[in-house]
Parts: structure tokens; C-alpha cells; sequence
């Protein structure tokens, strides 16, 4: 018996009968990346896709290599035809995954700068933090 995520019999206006929870769960994901308020948590549920390890384009990747083995097993001409296709699958999501490897780091950098005033106030604010003060000038003296 297949596992039902917790989104099964949900609907969406392309999916009534609520037949595809694991889309529905792919389109929740998109719908908090398109509500993102900040490019770090843009880029924390882009991490969810593109980890490569345990992210969800590694994960499709090995459902398509299952997917492979499957096909082979069948004793129809096709099977093999078929397996070759969802093997081509996977190495293409692994190759899009190695493509987009600092996509996360990308996403983050993509945050605006502090503005030259408040950088500047805040170097002069913190500008001994970790320093001895034997090595900073007191300001307005002369060596």
C-alpha cells in the first residue's frame, strides 16, 4: 500500500480530485518561495530543492533510477527502452543539480547591502571588536 503524504485529498483547480499530494506539496513549496520576505529564507527553501544529498532534486533523481530498475525487470521489449529513458532521466537531474551547486550561496548574496552610512556607522561602533586596544589609535590624538 502506497504511503500518503498528509496533503492526500487536498485540491487544487488542476487537480479536483486531489490525485497528486506529492505536487501539491511541490506547488506549497513554490507557493512559500514565491511569499519569501527575505532572500535568506528564498534561499533556505531553495536548499529544500537543491541539497545534494537530501534535497528534493537528488531525491526525484533516485525515483527515476528506481523507476529504471523497475522498467528492466519487465520482460516486455520496451521495458529496456523504458529504462534507458528514466536512467537519462535521473543523470539529468543530477547534471542540473551539479549545474546549480552555489544557487543557494547565490540566492543568500542576492540580500541588499547595508547602506554606506549605516556600514559606516557601524564600523566606527564595532571597529575594536576582537582587536587589543593597544593597537587602536584613540581618536583626536596624535602619535
Amino acid at each position: 500500500m502506497p504511503v500518503v503524504p498528509a496533503t492526500a485529498g487536498l485540491t487544487t483547480p488542476t487537480d479536483p480530485n486531489g490525485r497528486y499530494p506529492y505536487g501539491r506539496q511541490v506547488l506549497a513549496l513554490t507557493d512559500q518561495l514565491n511569499g519569501a520576505t527575505s532572500y535568506e529564507h528564498a534561499a533556505a527553501l531553495t536548499d529544500q530543492v537543491l541539497e545534494p544529498t537530501d534535497g528534493l532534486l537528488e531525491r526525484l533523481a533516485e525515483f527515476f533510477e528506481a523507476a529504471a530498475e523497475k522498467a528492466k525487470e519487465s520482460d516486455h521489449d520496451d521495458g529496456f527502452d523504458l529504462h534507458y529513458d528514466l536512467d537519462d532521466a535521473a543523470a539529468t537531474l543530477r547534471g542540473l543539480g551539479e549545474d546549480l551547486h552555489v544557487a543557494v550561496d547565490r540566492m543568500r548574496a542576492l540580500a541588499p547591502r547595508a547602506s554606506a552610512r549605516q556600514a559606516t556607522k557601524a564600523t566606527a561602533a564595532g571597529s575594536n571588536i576582537g582587536l587589543p586596544t593597544a593597537v587602536l589609535p584613540t581618536p583626536g590624538r596624535t602619535r
